[in-house]
């Protein structure tokens, strides 16, 4: 059965899609099955972060050019293991200008997200979202086994990430919380029980900020162009803690 994971940050500027590709990287990696969607249709970026050739998206789908499995790529994977599949969320303007002048059934995104669970057997399906809430990542936060938050280590983005948690407390899925662009020398024990007590959500994982990340421009994922680096290791840590289900809290 798959398992949905959703990444969602209230803010932008947190890294969450950065963070989600190399997620889908790392599983693919243990020789897992991994489908990722990109939803956020106002602002994609994983078309860039995995190379995808021109084609069909997520938008054509919702606009009903086409069915979402003609829309997922596949990407290659570390030493071939595992498979990677990836449906971007648009190419160009014009199906943006179309989904914001006519619309679409947002009932298409839950469906499509089963098709391509069924159609490639996945193990771990990952949804982006857009920062903040817009249809697409309320929906999506809705079809979530897990729901993935990013936030910077700042009041502003921490309790933007409370109110994602109030909102997501009456849905039936998992929350744990992810702080990235940690400073220097953050109290990691300090930082753990704020989220536990204040946020009452695990803390998966404190990503440190990463000079080396910024400096590859967006044109290569940083586990794939760093993959002996400390930081691939805070990403696997937060995979395991995505995989050990007591580890994520449904309060």
């Amino acid at each position: 059965m798959t398992r949905t994971i959703v990444v969602h940050s209230y803010r932008g500027g947190t890294g969450k899609s950065s963070v989600l590709a190399n997620l889908a990287l790392l599983l693919a990696g243990e020789g897992r099955r991994v489908g990722v969607v990109d939803t956020d249709i106002q602002s994609p970026t994983l078309d860039l972060l995995f190379r995808l050739c021109p084609g069909p998206s997520l938008a054509d789908y919702l606009l009903g050019r086409c069915e979402i499995e003609a829309a997922a790529q596949q990407v290659a994977t570390a030493r071939g293991r595992g498979s990677l599949y990836v449906v971007p969320a648009r190419t160009g303007t014009a199906a943006l200008r179309e989904l914001m002048t006519t619309g679409y059934d947002v009932g298409l995104l839950p469906e499509g997200f089963d098709r391509l669970s069924v159609h490639h057997a996945l193990d771990v399906l990952l949804l982006d979202t857009h920062a903040g809430l817009n249809n697409e990542s309320v929906t999506a936060m809705a079809s979530a086994d897990v729901l993935l938050i990013m936030a910077r280590a700042d009041r502003i983005d921490l309790l933007g990430a409370r109110e994602t948690i109030a909102l997501t407390g009456r849905l039936a899925c998992r929350r744990t919380l992810v702080m990235s662009m940690a400073p220097e020398g953050i109290d990691r024990e300090a930082a753990r029980l704020l989220a536990e007590e204040f946020y009452r959500t695990p803390l998966a994982g404190i990503l440190p900020y990463v000079p080396q990340m910024a400096a590859l421009h967006g044109e290569r994922i940083f586990s794939e162009a760093h993959p002996d680096h400390p930081l691939v290791g805070e990403f696997r840590t937060i995979i395991s803690a995505l995989d050990a289900r007591d580890e994520v809290s449904r309060a």
